[in-house]
């Protein structure tokens, strides 16, 4: 069974302890009535500097004039122990950094005699830690600013190729409204040939008096031949032209879904980044 009673004397912990952490002792109300040499090697005061000070000019202001600076020394009044990272400041107005325990010593009537600070000066690695997590956040600021670049860059794209898309329709429909007006001029040149034909042939039968009729009925019918062949070369063109403008359409239809698809792949990404950034600031406000 393990015996209640210390092995080695109180003082030789005491030493031990005070040999190797800061030390600094309190009175109820935040007066300073001792503080070790690592306490004021760490904080740059000299053992007078220390003799008339109070607990809030080792502090920030930020903290030593609120509220929640209250609380805690009358939670140490009431004899509850403190420990946190801390940030306190230098004689030369620098901050630092402590692991920092806040110990009520109480009487045996349960009344707070004083309080102890056992502290640990973390500050090049709270350095060290801070820089390292604003690195990270500007990493990942920058990832997400060039990830906005090209969603945005994408939905440009998106947006021209639905102009373009629709602009191709138009053609198509141009095409046809076209390609009916050749289909009309061979309809006509067809007629203009069959009339060209019978007026040949009334021609022949009048003889002699419709030999002059004859020769325009020939003319006719060849303009007829001839505005005919165009139209079907014109109306093959368009045949091809009208392949072609399908394909693209194909074509644009399969880039613009790409598209889409790349834009959800680069939100979930913005997302992501987003949610890490999210993740990095809570850290940084936690270290």
């Amino acid at each position: 069974m393990m015996n209640d009673q210390l092995p080695i004397e109180t003082t030789l912990l005491f030493g031990a302890i005070e040999r190797s952490q800061a030390l600094i002792v309190f009175d109820p109300q935040g007066k300073i009535l001792w503080a070790n040499q690592n306490f004021l090697h760490v904080a740059g005061y000299s053992a007078q500097d220390v003799q008339s000070m109070h607990h809030r000019q080792l502090c920030l202001p930020a903290f030593s004039e609120s509220q929640e600076y209250v609380t805690f020394w009358d939670n140490l009044r009431k004899g509850i122990a403190f420990h946190d990272k801390v940030q306190r400041i230098t004689k030369a107005k620098q901050p630092i950094w402590l692991d920092a325990f806040y110990t009520p010593v109480i009487d045996n009537n349960g009344y707070v005699q004083a309080v102890i600070k056992i502290a640990s000066d973390i500050t090049e690695h709270q350095t060290i830690l801070d820089n390292s997590t604003h690195e990270f956040i500007a990493v990942i600021e920058q990832m997400t600013a060039s990830t906005n670049e090209v969603y945005d860059a994408s939905q440009s794209i998106v947006h021209d190729v639905e102009i373009l898309n629709r602009e191709a329709d138009v053609v198509r429909k141009n095409l046809e409204e076209i390609k009916k007006v050749t289909s009309f001029v061979e309809e006509i040149a067809s007629q203009s040939n069959l009339l060209g034909l019978n007026a040949a042939i009334e021609a022949a039968r009048a003889g002699d008096h419709g030999r002059g009729f004859g020769v325009v009925a020939s003319e006719i019918r060849k303009m007829a031949d001839s505005s005919k062949a165009s139209a079907v070369s014109i109306s093959k063109q368009l045949s091809d032209i009208q392949k072609s403008i399908a394909l693209m359409i194909q074509s644009v239809k399969k880039v613009n879904e790409q598209i889409h698809g790349n834009s959800e792949s680069i939100n979930e990404l913005k997302r992501s980044y987003e949610h890490i950034a999210s993740t990095a600031d809570k850290l940084a406000a936690i270290v």
